[in-house]
């Protein structure tokens, strides 16, 4: 009869599984940004088509920032930087503060989309604002699904899923699919 020690690396359990599956996460972020850019482009179609050009609003797409900025400088802006600080004010902070008020995964998505829009209305105006619910909605959302093993891994996939969002409305920008 052989004994198994605490240390017997010939045992199954011997290297626990981590806690969080990385690479899920980060292919899940990438998949939620593509929906989303496709989501945003979508409603902006639809409230161009809809809406007169009087209640657009102020242009304050990504087109604004590439000609005020150096492309590294943009780059950092767009992909790193608004990430990280967006995820932050938009997702976390108000769903968690929405979580421990024990309101529903619904009804903190709708909030989250909304205080996105408003945001988004004061800095760019209606039609800003309208594509900016479609992308608070979704990114609430994806913090709320991938927030059961914390905080922590819900921000990052989150801010992950912003930053490839964000990439690539700053290449459909840069082909002229914003106008």
């Amino acid at each position: 009869m052989q004994l198994h020690r605490r240390h017997d690396v010939d045992r199954p359990d011997f290297f626990p599984k981590a806690r969080v599956p990385v690479l899920r996460h980060i292919l899940g972020a990438m998949g939620w940004a593509v929906l989303t850019c496709i989501l945003c482009f979508a409603i902006l179609a639809a409230a161009k088509a809809l809406l007169p050009p009087q209640y657009w609003g102020v242009h304050t797409g990504l087109a604004r920032f590439q000609r005020e900025m150096s492309l590294p400088l943009l780059l950092f802006w767009v992909v790193i930087y608004s990430p990280i600080l967006e995820t932050f004010l938009g997702q976390l902070l108000p769903l968690e503060i929405l979580r421990r008020l024990h309101v529903g995964q619904p009804v903190s998505i709708f909030i989250g989309s909304i205080l996105w829009g408003i945001v988004h209305y004061l800095s760019g105006g209606l039609l800003h604002a309208i594509v900016a619910l479609g992308s608070g909605a979704m990114f609430s959302f994806v913090y709320l699904r991938y927030r059961e093993p914390g905080v922590a891994p819900a921000y990052a996939t989150t801010a992950l899923a912003r930053a490839v969002n964000n990439a690539l409305l700053l290449v459909a920008v840069a082909y002229g699919f914003d106008a």
